[in-house]
């Protein structure tokens, strides 16, 4: 493992802080490199970079940089990324000890990192942030007051390296919409419902990619195994007498692969058609935007008195299921089940509003432990911070949507605070699962089910 520690040229007594297993070095610029083997040149590599760059951010500024070093170590992890991670989160504690020592001092990790396995040789270069996005659009396109601490505290959580304190910050981030511990079910009740409407929508790229790809690959490996049968056909037709029944025998079997392939093929292009069908009924064009979700919904569980485009689009989506396979394949026939029953969908959806609530309350703890009591490691911390991203995460997906369409929100809901929205929208799920539970046939509405534009679950 290597990384670059910024703002100082030597750390010293460095030996003394860390375990003598992770035989830890400090490399000073132009100092020698020995150990890496066959890794050696991505070291230099990474020397080199942090070299230039202290230098360009000198000449950029000005000022006296404060220096760089080159920190290499051992660290025992089941893969190369697994170890980048460990490694950083070793070298950013051993810091902390620096960091108090000098007060003054901005000492900090670059985000480069550098992972060799010396037994299989290979090597894994990263940098933080490790994913990245071509076009970044914003949450909403205005500040609403009551998102605006929420927002910012939710971006140091994101961009903490810390898995607890980041962990701790996200239930900061919700606090700061005015959420308290009592109001973790509350919560738990909107984030369900959100939830609902992810799955549903969710389902609808996932069986277009599986259809997809299921098609691109048959076609592909139909083409190889034609392409081969073919060329030992000619082969044994042009060989000589005792060559021609070996190659034949081949040719034989390559023929079978190859109508074998064949409807395998077949098959994903009949799933393609079914699915067109689909995209059909809900007026999915090229670019495979869903642009109104309650129509793929329809599609699902229609009701008895369907239009007869509903009905041919539901028979499709159903012999869709039968044809590709997988955790795609799994989930349609799982949710066409679900929506069926409404006893069943009702009790989902609360199952999932509990199974929130636990994970809520369980941030709060984590907040208290590590931001009251300062401890910072936890046999589940990676797990946690995980977890407390995506609650943020999904809460702020359906406030920013609401406070983007609230000036043509239904009277009732105009100038709610964020603490005030997510209570309509708890109460809004308990009217669902009402409804559900009654046996009157509901047709919920998939598109506008957090939305403050209407009553979110009727349609009108």
């Amino acid at each position: 493992m290597a990384v670059v520690v910024e703002g100082t040229s030597r750390l010293e007594l460095l030996t003394a802080l860390v375990d003598p297993a992770a035989a830890v070095t400090s490399i000073a610029p132009g100092a020698p490199m020995a150990g890496w083997g066959s890794a050696t040149a991505d070291l230099r590599a990474l020397a080199d970079l942090a070299e230039a760059a202290s230098a360009a951010r000198r000449t950029w500024s000005g000022d006296q940089a404060g220096g760089h070093t080159l920190l290499t170590f051992t660290v025992r992890a089941r893969d190369l990324g697994a170890a980048a991670l460990q490694g950083r989160r070793l070298a950013s504690e051993s810091l902390d000890q620096y960091v108090a020592g000098q007060r003054v001092a901005e000492i900090r990790l670059r985000p480069e990192t550098l992972a060799h396995d010396p037994h299989s040789r290979r090597t894994l270069k990263v940098a933080v942030p490790v994913l990245g996005t071509g076009t970044a659009r914003p949450l909403t396109t205005n500040w609403p007051p009551t998102l605006r601490e929420s927002l910012r505290t939710a971006h140091v959580a994101r961009v903490t390296e810390a898995p607890t304190t980041a962990a701790g910050l996200c239930w900061a981030a919700l606090e700061a919409l005015d959420v308290k511990s009592p109001d973790t079910g509350t919560l738990g009740r909107a984030l369900s419902l959100q939830a609902t409407r992810q799955q549903v929508i969710d389902l609808h790229q996932r069986t277009r990619t599986a259809a997809a790809a299921q098609a691109s690959a048959a076609r592909t490996a139909h083409r190889a195994a034609q392409r081969a049968a073919d060329q030992l056909e000619a082969a044994a037709s042009a060989a000589q007498q005792h060559h021609a029944a070996v190659l034949a025998e081949k040719a034989t079997a390559a023929r079978a692969t190859e109508l074998r392939l064949r409807a395998v093929l077949e098959r994903a292009l009949e799933a393609q058609s079914h699915h067109a069908v689909v995209d059909m009924w809900t007026s999915v064009g090229d670019d495979g935007l869903l642009r109104d979700p309650n129509r793929w919904l329809d599609a699902f569980a229609p009701p008895p008195d369907a239009e007869p485009a509903l009905r041919v689009a539901a028979d499709a989506l159903a012999a869709l299921t039968g044809h590709i396979g997988g955790e795609t394949a799994n989930r349609l026939r799982t949710w066409r089940a679900r929506l069926a029953d409404p006893d069943s969908f009702a009790d989902w959806i609360d199952e999932t509003a509990a199974r929130f609530k636990k994970n809520l309350d369980w941030l709060y703890a984590l907040r208290n432990t590590a931001l009251h009591d300062g401890r910072f490691v936890s046999a589940t911390d990676l797990l946690d911070v995980h977890a407390g991203r995506a609650l943020v995460d999904l809460t702020l997906e359906f406030m920013g949507n609401w406070y983007r369409h609230e000036v043509n929100a239904e009277p009732e809901q105009v100038g709610l605070t964020a603490v005030g929205a997510i209570a309509h929208l708890a109460d809004r799920q308990q009217a669902l699962v009402t409804a559900l539970r009654s046996g009157t046939p509901t047709r919920w509405n998939v598109t506008r089910l957090t939305s403050p534009t209407s009553s979110g679950w009727r349609r009108a």
